[in-house]
């Protein structure tokens, strides 16, 4: 089995993630929760069809951000949680709209990006 949790260099790394982060990870835990429950499946169960062990869906459901970001989301596929834009809108419909989006976000993407002289600011 594969744990799907990583070991972050140190504390400061996880609370260097901007506020809104933590807390979208913290919700998408909860809605992962009660969507197991809906299914009446144990930690266990859903650890095993994500292939981690118990811990890591121990993890994933309170929202921890050392977990792969691809565990979260096969979590919440195998779940039915519509969190990406293209599963809400329903078959069909969704590759067309999505790749119209794409389309149109390529066309105003410039040829190729240069590492901008400018000092970083991640303060919003």
């Amino acid at each position: 089995m594969i744990d799907g949790a990583i070991k972050m260099k140190n504390k400061k790394s996880i609370e260097a993630l901007p506020v809104s982060v933590r807390e979208s990870l913290k919700k998408l835990g909860e809605l992962i929760v009660c969507a197991r429950k809906e299914k009446r499946w144990t930690q266990e169960e859903l650890a095993k069809r994500i292939g981690v062990n118990r811990m890591t869906v121990v993890r994933i459901e309170k929202g921890a951000p050392e977990v792969a970001t691809s565990w979260y989301l096969t979590a919440a596929w195998l779940l039915n949680l519509p969190i990406l834009t293209w599963q809400a809108l329903g078959e069909g419909r969704s590759d067309t709209m999505v790749s119209d989006f794409l389309a149109k976000l390529k066309k105003n993407l410039p040829g190729t990006v240069r590492r901008s002289r400018k000092r970083i600011d991640n303060d919003f």
